[in-house]
């Protein structure tokens, strides 16, 4: 079976690592001249961790990263919930925060070690596909054909458009903003914090991804200047700034093109949901094409990924709302976490499952 990943992202790069694991070597191409050296995503969900447990990144995602222990939610100054489980929450349980180019320097050398190789500066220019394969042509000109495809380039998906897939949603209006920053020692790695519900629905977050670095994000243009609590910064590796959209592809797979990640479907970052999505696509799809199951592929992550999407935009509006009525249910959900240790298993659950 002769199979093409278009995307070395950590969509494409698991469903590589996948599928070499079942003892099926495909191509993989990226338009990138290199990998990418970006934080991007930094939360690992431990149903994640387990698909990559059997190649040995899992455990190295743990050796390397920082296990989330500790939840403070605040609104503006006033504190809603101060949550630490870090004395009965063992770091396998818990979400890890690695920066993204690491995690997927982790996979690629895992899939390369089974015998994948990965091209860079490898552009696709043009996709036809019939029921019984896919040929590709790439910006040097060469062309080439396949049993399957996997569309793994991202958002801005050039195999999606040119299929003419339909990927529907919304854009939403706001524009957020990011930063990577090295703080001063003191600084707590095991501990996410988070502002919500303040003036203008204002949602911040900030969650460590080294020992002494943090990644923030804003539902604002700039997530520095309006963070209430001023990390001591010693040094900016990188700020910018984004739109979001909610968007999911109708169908997930044309003739023998298959999609996955963000070519599929992309929603907000609250939760961080996105990148352990696109894992699970990853070894999702490699699953179905190894055991012959490609068929059920579309619908069944279809429906997972519509469920994703909703799960995340119901998280979103409820912590950037200013509405009285769901400023009084995060009061009480986040009452009732705080003092129950079955709402803290729940808690922990919501937030670390899809």
């Amino acid at each position: 079976m002769k199979i093409l990943i278009i995307g070395a992202g950590p969509t494409g790069l698991s469903a590589a690592l996948g599928l070499a694991e079942k003892g099926i070597i495909c191509d993989v191409v990226e338009k990138r001249d290199a990998p990418s050296a970006l934080s991007r995503a930094v939360g690992i969900m431990p149903v994640t961790r387990n698909h990559l447990a059997p190649s040995g990144v899992a455990e190295a995602i743990l050796r390397e990263g920082m296990p989330i222990r500790k939840f403070a939610l605040n609104r503006g100054k006033k504190s809603l919930l101060d949550l630490d489980l870090s004395a009965t929450l063992t770091p396998e349980q818990s979400m890890t925060a690695l920066p993204q180019n690491r995690t997927e320097s982790l996979i690629a050398e895992a899939a390369i070690a089974r015998g994948v190789k990965i091209k860079y500066g490898v552009a696709l220019t043009q996709i036809e596909t019939t029921g019984q394969a896919a040929t590709v042509t790439f910006a040097d000109g060469s062309r080439a054909t396949y049993d399957w495809v996997i569309a793994s380039d991202g958002k801005n998906s050039v195999v999606r458009t040119q299929l003419g897939i339909p990927y529907p949603g919304i854009d939403l209006p706001e524009t957020w903003s990011i930063a990577d920053v090295d703080v001063a020692e003191g600084f707590d790695s095991e501990q996410i914090k988070l502002w919500v519900q303040g003036v203008d629905g204002i949602f911040i977050l900030a969650i460590p991804i080294e020992h002494q670095r943090m990644r923030m994000a804003s539902c604002t243009e700039d997530c520095m200047r309006d963070v209430p609590e001023k990390p001591d910064v010693r040094h900016i590796r990188r700020t910018g700034t984004f739109k979001i959209s909610v968007r999911q592809a109708e169908t997930y797979r044309k003739g023998r093109v298959l999609l996955a990640g963000d070519a599929a479907h992309c929603h907000s970052p609250v939760g961080g949901r996105g990148m352990n999505l696109g894992i699970d696509d990853g070894f999702a799809v490699a699953r179905c094409l190894a055991e012959g199951t490609v068929d059920s592929y579309s619908a069944d992550r279809h429906a997972f990924g519509e469920a994703v999407i909703k799960k995340t935009e119901r998280m979103r509006k409820m912590l950037t709302s200013q509405s009285l009525f769901n400023r009084t249910v995060l009061n009480i959900v986040t009452g009732l976490v705080g003092r129950a240790k079955r709402a803290q298993r729940m808690f922990i659950r919501a937030l670390t499952t899809f």
